[in-house]
């Protein structure tokens, strides 16, 4: 796995831990894995953004956490079609399940809460327009002070939960290398399948981290085996956003997300403003930037009221997947007869 420069930590340790898990044995994947790798596949492409000025956008966060509950549902249904039910799994198999459901519901709380930051921002904004529209020139000095507050508090506040979800893909990294399955194809097919949900929740989380980081991240550099049916379509997926995160840092914006952008633009046309009178720029043009601030800021709440919808949908799948997990697993003493062999 390679990374790009930066001097923050960085979401993955040096080294690849994407070895392929099966790369000593003729094991072929079987009809149905066949058919759950090339919905992944298609995932990935409808993913791919057409427009390079919709990475990182609100509609695509949505879209991504909605691929990851597919494919979550993927998955259920492999486990019947390979005819592998819970209750014959191996203890640690269950183990592991619910030690990972649990990171990936921590990573939902974590930035659940770096949301209701943002949401923050967006009434410090609010209260800073409702000055502006007043015309009082007491309130012009609030409204400066408002907008000048937003700008520090973006930057101030950037690494308090945003850490602790960098810290939550840090730990789904040390899973990736799921244990060998001995001589038994349904068990490698599932296996597997779980690799490619891992790549893609992986890639998926740490695009949505940098959406609302201010300050330059390392980006995940994902090394996925080629056997894999989506190893070219995610290949291309992952390029295309990180290449464009890169050059959105690069041109000197600090916001990779587009609707964090447009709000900073529009406030760092109207904060000079307020500090050193209109000089040039008629009223109307001034009005304008009012306008086109609020309107931005409507549609961050839109889009941020959107993908916190859409993460507590994604907790709820995991929630219930525990639930039926082990609802499944104690219906009958677990069968010894998936063994698993140390790497």
């Amino acid at each position: 796995m390679s990374r790009s420069d930066g001097p923050h930590r960085p979401f993955l340790p040096i080294g690849n831990p994407f070895k392929m898990m099966m790369h000593k044995t003729s094991h072929l994947p079987s009809t149905v894995l066949t058919a759950y790798e090339k919905c992944l596949a298609e995932r990935f492409r409808q993913l791919k953004p057409t427009n390079a000025a919709d990475v990182i956008s609100f509609s695509w966060m949505k879209s991504a956490l909605g691929s990851i509950c597919e494919t979550l549902d993927d998955i259920r249904n492999l486990i019947v079609d390979l005819e592998l039910p819970i209750c014959s799994w191996d203890g640690k198999w269950v183990d592991m399940y619910l030690d990972n459901s649990l990171k990936l519901l921590d990573f939902c709380s974590a930035y659940g809460t770096d949301i209701v930051r943002q949401r923050f921002g967006y009434v410090m904004l609010k209260c800073a327009l409702l000055d502006l529209e007043s015309g009082n020139p007491q309130k012009l000095m609030l409204a400066s002070s408002s907008l000048h507050e937003w700008m520090q508090y973006q930057r101030r506040y950037d690494n308090s939960k945003l850490q602790d979800c960098c810290d939550v893909i840090c730990k789904l990294e040390e899973t990736l290398n799921l244990p060998k399955i001995k001589n038994i194809p349904k068990a490698k097919d599932l296996v597997r399948a779980m690799y490619g949900l891992k790549v893609q929740t992986m890639f998926i989380f740490s695009t949505l981290v940098a959406a609302f980081s201010t300050t330059r991240r390392t980006l995940v550099d994902l090394q996925v085996p080629k056997e894999y049916l989506w190893h070219g379509s995610f290949t291309e997926l992952q390029t295309v956003m990180n290449g464009e995160i890169k050059n959105i840092y690069a041109s000197g914006d600090i916001y990779p997300l587009k609707e964090l952008r447009m709000i900073d633009q529009n406030v760092k046309k109207l904060y000079p403003l307020l500090q050193d009178g209109l000089g040039e720029i008629t009223q109307e043009i001034f009005n304008g930037y009012c306008s086109k601030l609020k309107e931005s800021n409507e549609k961050f709440l839109v889009g941020l009221d959107e993908v916190k919808s859409e993460m507590d949908r994604f907790f709820k799948v995991v929630v219930d997947g525990r639930m039926a997990l082990l609802d499944n697993f104690q219906q009958q003493p677990p069968k010894r007869g998936v063994q698993q062999v140390r790497m």
